[in-house]
């Protein structure tokens, strides 16, 4: 009898062959056209049950099985970033500017071979699968987009659990992480404007100087992870833009600065927003400018229940064997899959997909690649942990 990771490697040709062609012809969050029409194209040919939802480059897709029982869904990210890939990479972008620097291709390649390995599989299946092939993950706005759109509502039950996956360049192709608890950071943007007194440079005592208390401001932020947090609470709290002044002798008006702060606890961002706002208020009056400060909240912490990380381990054992479940520190990138985890029990792993002897970019780099080995891997995940879930929760009714 065959293994799940042994069907999947079988589909190693045409898995590669769609991870190839998403590569070549990535798309940015939100127009991600041509990339839906490849999906869609591929889980019609398998018979699945397309799902309504009005969003244009969103795609659910329902397998229903031959017996009555839960939903479980399965979740891959199709976008891609803004970025020019280096053109010594290999197999390499064919649109200037854009490339999948991510593993956006690799996890949507995944899901479709997971698809076909359930699809399979139709005929003894308790319970159904849904599908969710989730635009605009790189600017954390897809996943609240498909909610709005009526997500849950559209499919015939809310699914009683929900699995996602990650290239992890720094595992090597073979290992899967398992990482309890918080995985990836909530993210809260902010906003500074300072406004002062603009003026002659040579007269700087009529001026109120915004660059002088921005400079402050950004100093002092520093010291909220340092002396205002625990040293063992994850925390990042940052300016990473600063707009202001023209021409070299004047004293400017106004400034405004943006950042973000990430953190694995609710409780921990929150805090932080409130100590933040303190300190630019009490920093720009004491150099005589007033500010507006604003947060605009992104996502919340992407958090592995217990419950969800023992069905994963279990289905990932079953995959790749227990010696190649590995449990690496969780990141402070962020994550929109943690909006779908607010309502549905979820879990997110971490898939080896790093070249061996070699240097392995981290996401986001005009070098970044995956070693295609791991698509069996992860489509076998993908489905296998369904196939878990389900007889997991039959087992409980």
């Amino acid at each position: 009898m065959t293994t799940i990771l042994e069907e999947a490697r079988a589909l190693l040709p045409t898995l590669r062959a769609i991870k190839a062609d998403l590569h070549r012809h990535p798309e940015l969050s939100f127009a991600e056209s041509r990339t839906t029409r490849v999906i869609r194209e591929t889980l019609l040919a398998l018979d699945l049950e397309p799902v309504a939802l009005d969003l244009e480059t969103a795609t659910v897709a329902l397998l229903r099985g031959a017996f009555p029982g839960p939903t479980v869904a399965l979740r891959a990210d199709i976008d891609a970033i803004a970025q020019q890939e280096a053109p010594d990479n290999g197999l390499i972008s064919e649109t200037p500017g854009v490339m999948h620097g991510c593993g956006h291709d690799f996890h949507t390649a995944c899901l479709l071979g997971a698809a076909q390995l359930l699809a399979a599989r139709r005929g003894t299946l308790h319970g159904n699968v849904a599908f969710l092939f989730q635009p605009a993950e790189e600017i954390t706005q897809g996943a609240a987009a498909m909610v709005r759109c009526g997500l849950w509502e559209a499919l015939p039950e809310k699914p009683a659990c929900l699995f996602a996956q990650h290239t992890r360049p720094e595992l090597p192709c073979g290992q899967i992480g398992i990482v309890p608890g918080p995985i990836m950071a909530g993210k809260s943007h902010f906003e500074i404007t300072l406004h002062g007194v603009a003026g002659h440079s040579g007269a700087p005592h009529r001026c109120v100087d915004v660059i002088v208390a921005g400079a402050a401001i950004v100093n002092g932020i520093q010291t909220i992870v340092s002396r205002n947090t625990d040293p063992l609470e994850p925390l990042v709290c940052a300016v990473f833009s600063i707009h202001a002044g023209t021409p070299e002798n004047f004293v400017p008006e106004t400034l405004t600065m943006t950042g973000a702060i990430r953190a694995h606890s609710d409780s921990v961002l929150h805090k932080t927003e409130g100590r933040l706002e303190q300190l630019v208020r009490q920093l720009a009056e004491s150099y005589g400018c007033t500010c507006e400060i604003g947060f605009q909240p992104q996502v919340p912490v992407t958090w592995n229940g217990p419950n969800m990380t023992a069905l994963a381990r279990q289905a990932a054992a079953a995959v790749a064997g227990e010696a190649n479940l590995v449990s690496p520190r969780g990141n402070m990138g962020s994550e929109d899959f943690a909006v779908l985890g607010q309502t549905v029990p979820s879990f997110f792993y971490w898939t080896g997909t790093g070249f061996p002897d070699r240097d392995n970019p981290g996401w986001h780099s005009d070098r970044f690649r995956t070693d295609d080995d791991a698509l069996p891997i992860g489509a076998a995940l993908m489905a296998q942990s369904a196939l878990t879930a389900l007889e997991a929760l039959a087992a409980d009714r």
